[in-house]
Protein backbone atom coordinates (compact mmCIF):
# COMPACT_ATOMS: atom_id res chain seq x y z
CA UNK A 1 0.00 0.00 0.00
CA UNK A 2 1.34 3.55 -1.28
CA UNK A 3 0.66 6.47 1.15
CA UNK A 4 1.37 9.80 -0.16
CA UNK A 5 1.35 13.04 2.19
CA UNK A 6 0.60 16.04 0.25
CA UNK A 7 1.00 19.72 1.55
CA UNK A 8 -0.50 22.87 -0.26
CA UNK A 9 1.48 25.81 0.97
CA UNK A 10 2.25 29.86 -0.05
CA UNK A 11 4.95 31.24 2.04
CA UNK A 12 5.20 28.67 4.81
CA UNK A 13 9.26 28.99 4.96
CA UNK A 14 9.31 29.47 8.68
CA UNK A 15 7.09 26.67 9.24
CA UNK A 16 7.49 23.32 6.11
CA UNK A 17 10.94 22.46 7.50
CA UNK A 18 9.84 21.50 10.99
CA UNK A 19 6.50 19.69 9.65
CA UNK A 20 8.30 17.38 7.33
CA UNK A 21 10.78 16.54 9.85
CA UNK A 22 7.83 14.92 11.65
CA UNK A 23 6.05 13.18 8.80
CA UNK A 24 7.27 9.41 9.34
CA UNK A 25 9.59 8.47 6.50
CA UNK A 26 7.97 5.13 5.47
CA UNK A 27 5.36 7.86 3.50
CA UNK A 28 5.97 9.51 0.40
CA UNK A 29 5.72 13.49 0.55
CA UNK A 30 4.27 15.82 -2.11
CA UNK A 31 4.95 19.93 -1.76
CA UNK A 32 2.87 21.82 -3.74
CA UNK A 33 3.76 25.20 -3.46
CA UNK A 34 1.77 28.01 -4.83
CA UNK A 35 4.12 30.48 -5.97
CA UNK A 36 5.45 31.25 -3.00
CA UNK A 37 7.84 34.19 -3.23
CA UNK A 38 10.17 33.05 0.17
CA UNK A 39 12.16 29.78 0.06
CA UNK A 40 9.65 27.22 0.93
CA UNK A 41 10.36 25.23 -1.92
CA UNK A 42 13.75 25.03 -1.39
CA UNK A 43 13.46 24.02 2.23
CA UNK A 44 10.94 21.47 1.47
CA UNK A 45 13.08 20.08 -1.20
CA UNK A 46 16.01 19.53 1.25
CA UNK A 47 14.22 18.03 3.74
CA UNK A 48 13.39 15.29 1.15
CA UNK A 49 10.25 16.08 0.08
CA UNK A 50 9.09 16.34 -4.07
CA UNK A 51 7.98 19.40 -5.08
CA UNK A 52 5.77 21.09 -7.42
CA UNK A 53 5.57 24.69 -8.24
CA UNK A 54 2.70 26.81 -9.32
CA UNK A 55 4.64 29.97 -11.22
CA UNK A 56 2.27 32.18 -9.72
CA UNK A 57 0.02 32.23 -6.44
CA UNK A 58 -3.13 30.13 -7.65
CA UNK A 59 -5.27 29.83 -4.64
CA UNK A 60 -5.78 26.62 -2.41
CA UNK A 61 -7.86 24.96 -4.40
CA UNK A 62 -5.92 24.55 -7.95
CA UNK A 63 -3.01 23.43 -5.25
CA UNK A 64 -4.65 20.64 -4.05
CA UNK A 65 -6.15 19.32 -7.37
CA UNK A 66 -2.56 19.49 -8.61
CA UNK A 67 -1.58 16.98 -5.64
CA UNK A 68 -4.85 15.23 -6.01
CA UNK A 69 -3.76 14.45 -9.94
CA UNK A 70 -0.66 13.52 -9.34
CA UNK A 71 -0.89 11.09 -6.61
CA UNK A 72 -3.74 9.61 -8.97
CA UNK A 73 -1.15 9.76 -12.17
CA UNK A 74 1.71 8.05 -9.86
CA UNK A 75 -0.25 5.22 -8.78
CA UNK A 76 -0.54 5.87 -4.99
CA UNK A 77 -3.43 3.89 -2.60
CA UNK A 78 -3.31 6.90 -0.05
CA UNK A 79 -3.32 10.33 -0.32
CA UNK A 80 -2.80 12.10 3.08
CA UNK A 81 -3.93 15.78 2.89
CA UNK A 82 -2.33 18.32 5.36
CA UNK A 83 -1.46 21.50 6.81
CA UNK A 84 2.54 22.68 6.13
CA UNK A 85 1.84 25.37 9.09
CA UNK A 86 2.26 23.14 12.10
CA UNK A 87 -1.14 22.97 13.22
CA UNK A 88 -1.34 19.65 12.40
CA UNK A 89 0.32 16.41 14.04
CA UNK A 90 1.66 14.17 11.30
CA UNK A 91 1.63 11.38 14.05
CA UNK A 92 -2.13 11.36 13.83
CA UNK A 93 -1.37 10.06 10.25
CA UNK A 94 -1.65 6.22 10.65
CA UNK A 95 -5.74 6.73 12.46
CA UNK A 96 -6.32 8.50 9.25
CA UNK A 97 -5.34 5.10 7.22
CA UNK A 98 -6.31 2.79 9.80
CA UNK A 99 -9.75 3.71 9.12
CA UNK A 100 -9.79 4.46 5.69
CA UNK A 101 -8.71 0.67 5.11
CA UNK A 102 -10.96 -1.00 7.96
CA UNK A 103 -14.57 0.93 7.12
CA UNK A 104 -16.39 1.23 3.62
CA UNK A 105 -15.53 4.57 2.90
CA UNK A 106 -13.91 6.86 0.51
CA UNK A 107 -12.98 10.14 2.99
CA UNK A 108 -11.63 10.32 6.38
CA UNK A 109 -11.85 13.78 7.61
CA UNK A 110 -9.92 15.12 10.81
CA UNK A 111 -12.62 16.87 12.92
CA UNK A 112 -11.45 19.43 15.73
CA UNK A 113 -14.91 19.58 17.41
CA UNK A 114 -14.58 15.78 18.05
CA UNK A 115 -10.79 16.05 19.36
CA UNK A 116 -12.79 18.52 22.33
CA UNK A 117 -9.39 20.75 21.80
CA UNK A 118 -11.19 23.36 19.30
CA UNK A 119 -11.61 25.89 22.18
CA UNK A 120 -8.30 27.50 20.94
CA UNK A 121 -9.34 28.30 17.58
CA UNK A 122 -10.08 31.88 16.95
CA UNK A 123 -13.10 33.01 18.22
CA UNK A 124 -15.09 33.66 14.97
CA UNK A 125 -14.39 30.50 13.61
CA UNK A 126 -16.02 28.89 16.31
CA UNK A 127 -18.99 30.65 15.51
CA UNK A 128 -18.90 30.11 11.73
CA UNK A 129 -17.73 26.76 11.35
CA UNK A 130 -21.00 24.83 13.27
CA UNK A 131 -23.12 27.06 10.71
CA UNK A 132 -21.24 25.78 7.60
CA UNK A 133 -20.84 22.04 8.27
CA UNK A 134 -24.88 22.36 9.19
CA UNK A 135 -25.43 23.91 5.90
CA UNK A 136 -23.34 21.58 3.74
CA UNK A 137 -24.93 18.70 5.51
CA UNK A 138 -28.14 19.94 4.53
CA UNK A 139 -26.92 19.89 1.05
CA UNK A 140 -24.77 16.65 0.97
CA UNK A 141 -26.79 14.59 2.97
CA UNK A 142 -23.49 13.86 4.91
CA UNK A 143 -23.33 13.93 8.92
CA UNK A 144 -20.08 15.91 9.77
CA UNK A 145 -18.81 17.75 12.43
CA UNK A 146 -16.39 19.52 10.85
CA UNK A 147 -16.44 20.23 7.01
CA UNK A 148 -13.76 22.61 6.64
CA UNK A 149 -10.64 20.70 8.28
CA UNK A 150 -7.91 20.31 6.19
CA UNK A 151 -6.95 17.43 7.44
CA UNK A 152 -7.79 14.32 5.05
CA UNK A 153 -7.43 10.83 4.00
CA UNK A 154 -8.52 9.82 0.77
CA UNK A 155 -8.90 6.89 -1.14
CA UNK A 156 -6.92 7.09 -4.30
CA UNK A 157 -9.44 4.77 -6.20
CA UNK A 158 -11.94 6.96 -4.82
CA UNK A 159 -11.00 10.14 -6.79
CA UNK A 160 -9.82 8.45 -9.59
CA UNK A 161 -14.23 7.87 -9.58
CA UNK A 162 -14.50 12.40 -9.39
CA UNK A 163 -11.43 12.90 -12.07
CA UNK A 164 -14.03 14.38 -13.97
CA UNK A 165 -15.25 16.29 -11.26
CA UNK A 166 -11.64 17.71 -10.12
CA UNK A 167 -11.98 19.23 -13.74
CA UNK A 168 -15.17 20.80 -13.09
CA UNK A 169 -14.24 22.33 -9.63
CA UNK A 170 -13.21 26.27 -9.54
CA UNK A 171 -13.15 27.51 -5.81
CA UNK A 172 -9.64 28.84 -5.66
CA UNK A 173 -9.47 29.15 -1.69
CA UNK A 174 -12.47 27.19 -0.22
CA UNK A 175 -12.27 24.04 -1.83
CA UNK A 176 -13.48 22.05 0.82
CA UNK A 177 -17.00 23.32 0.45
CA UNK A 178 -17.42 22.54 -2.99
CA UNK A 179 -15.42 19.49 -2.98
CA UNK A 180 -17.61 17.95 -0.42
CA UNK A 181 -20.83 18.68 -2.64
CA UNK A 182 -19.62 17.45 -5.44
CA UNK A 183 -18.00 14.56 -4.27
CA UNK A 184 -21.41 13.61 -2.42
CA UNK A 185 -22.88 13.83 -5.81
CA UNK A 186 -20.29 11.54 -7.20
CA UNK A 187 -21.59 9.50 -4.28
CA UNK A 188 -18.71 9.02 -2.15
CA UNK A 189 -18.93 8.17 1.35
CA UNK A 190 -17.04 10.28 3.91
CA UNK A 191 -16.21 9.79 7.79
CA UNK A 192 -14.30 11.47 10.41
CA UNK A 193 -11.78 10.81 13.44
CA UNK A 194 -10.73 13.10 16.35
CA UNK A 195 -7.99 15.47 15.59
CA UNK A 196 -6.26 18.02 18.05
CA UNK A 197 -5.78 21.19 16.98
CA UNK A 198 -2.14 22.93 17.44
CA UNK A 199 -1.43 26.52 16.84
CA UNK A 200 0.53 28.22 13.82
CA UNK A 201 4.32 27.11 14.20
CA UNK A 202 4.79 30.50 12.75
CA UNK A 203 3.19 33.42 11.04
CA UNK A 204 -0.73 33.50 10.58
CA UNK A 205 -3.58 32.66 8.79
CA UNK A 206 -3.84 34.53 5.10
CA UNK A 207 -7.67 34.24 5.47
CA UNK A 208 -8.94 36.70 8.13
CA UNK A 209 -12.31 35.62 9.88
CA UNK A 210 -14.15 37.79 7.82
CA UNK A 211 -13.12 37.13 4.88
CA UNK A 212 -13.14 32.98 6.01
CA UNK A 213 -17.12 33.46 6.43
CA UNK A 214 -17.46 35.47 2.83
CA UNK A 215 -15.46 33.48 1.35
CA UNK A 216 -16.93 29.78 2.24
CA UNK A 217 -20.35 31.16 1.53
CA UNK A 218 -19.48 32.20 -1.53
CA UNK A 219 -17.88 28.44 -2.38
CA UNK A 220 -21.37 26.99 -0.99
CA UNK A 221 -23.95 28.83 -2.99
CA UNK A 222 -21.97 29.08 -6.11
CA UNK A 223 -21.27 25.12 -6.07
CA UNK A 224 -24.66 24.74 -4.95
CA UNK A 225 -26.25 26.44 -8.30
CA UNK A 226 -23.84 25.50 -10.47
CA UNK A 227 -24.84 21.46 -9.44
CA UNK A 228 -28.64 22.48 -9.85
CA UNK A 229 -28.10 24.36 -13.49
CA UNK A 230 -26.17 20.95 -14.53
CA UNK A 231 -28.76 18.78 -12.90
CA UNK A 232 -31.66 20.64 -15.16
CA UNK A 233 -30.26 20.40 -18.36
Amino acid sequence: MRVLVTITVYNEAKNIGSVLKMIPSEYDVLVVDDGSSDSTPDIARSAGAFVVRHPINLGQGPAVITSFKIAVMEGYDIIIEMDGDGQHDPAEIPAFIDKLVTEDVDIVVGSRILGRNYKKAPFMRIKFLPYFTFVINKITGYNLTDSMCGFRAFKAQALTRVIHQLEDMFEPQYIAAEMFIRFADAGLIVTEIPIKLHPRSSGKSYKGMFLYGFGVSKAILKTYFDKKRKNTK
